[in-house]
């Protein structure tokens, strides 16, 4: 029996092989994993991880599959889904949430305790680990102000480190954690402040109406697909373009925000990617703007 399948039983991990990926996307896009692995909290993941990097075999850590767009085929390697790592904790002001937890019930958790600061993110759809990766925001919020430290688990020297405030390297739609290959977000401190519970709720209630009305919600997607130009906004160069509604395969350019690229039913990786590549090339030929994805890929280079 292989070595990893043998640990993973031993340590009760749940695992698929052959596992089909495409509902771990927001864009329901996706072929199989080879291994897909499912740790439910910090002590599975550095076995995990530890084993991993003992034995150099391929892998990649996702979370909710929000900001990432899966293969066609066989990922041909490891994968780990952080989504059972979901403990959110509250003490006083200050939160601790492990690298699965939902960023949306993280910031429904703190309107709950009275916390003020995180309702940019109660529709944000991924983890606390992605968002941080990230730096997620909305609404004029983001996660580089809220976040306290970031415990990671090293694979390079198996060994955890805490990183505070001033160390996150949080810069627009990146940190440190998305620039490193060896650093892991195992769990995250967030600090907010106390705040009238109405205020709280008004406002959630307001960027959910906001969301509603600019985001084309009704149809998988993974969000904003480009990064937003200095001084600009990709959705409205890609608009001035002529390509909202445009298709490729399955795939389209969303009608309501042409920053969104939806699934319309049956689409593929391949027809993202063509769809992705007709919009740079148009933007640049009619605008001189090079757009940077926000959308990453799994094992690929976008």
């Amino acid at each position: 029996m292989d070595r990893l399948i043998e640990l993973l039983m031993a340590e009760r991990i749940p695992f698929a092989e052959h596992c089909p990926i495409a509902k771990y996307s927001t864009l329901r896009i996706g072929g199989t994993a080879e291994l897909a692995v499912f740790p439910t909290c910090a002590e599975h993941m550095k076995k995990l991880l530890g084993h991993l990097s003992e034995t150099g075999r391929r892998y990649a850590v996702v979370g909710k599959g929000s900001n990432l767009l899966f293969p066609d085929g066989e990922y041909d390697g490891t994968l780990i889904f952080t989504n059972r790592m979901d403990g959110v904790e509250c003490y006083g002001e200050e939160m601790r949430a492990l690298a699965g937890a939902p960023l949306a019930a993280v910031a429904i958790r703190a309107a709950m305790q009275s916390l003020g600061g995180a309702e940019f993110a109660a529709g944000i759809p991924g983890t606390v680990g992605g968002a941080v990766l990230m730096n997620a925001g909305a609404f004029g919020g983001s996660m580089e102000q809220i976040v306290t430290w970031v415990d990671c688990w090293n694979v390079t020297s198996g060994r955890l480190e805490r990183y505070e405030r001033g160390e996150h390297g949080f810069a627009y739609r990146t940190s440190r954690y998305a620039k490193s290959e060896e650093l892991v977000i195992l769990e995250v401190g967030i600090k907010l402040q106390k705040q009238d519970r109405k205020i709280i709720d008004g406002l959630m209630a307001d960027y959910r109406k906001r969301r509603m009305a600019s985001q084309p919600l009704e149809y998988p997607n993974c969000g904003s697909v480009f990064k937003n130009p200095e001084g600009d906004s990709a959705g409205r160069l890609i608009e001035l373009c002529g390509l909202k509604g445009v298709c490729i395969g399955g795939a389209q350019v969303s009608e309501k925000h042409a920053n969104f690229i939806v699934n319309k039913g049956n689409a593929t990786a391949q027809d993202m990617l063509e769809l992705i590549g007709l919009i740079r090339r148009r933007v640049l030929e009619n605008t001189g703007v090079s757009l940077t994805c926000e959308l990453r890929g799994l094992g690929f280079l976008i």
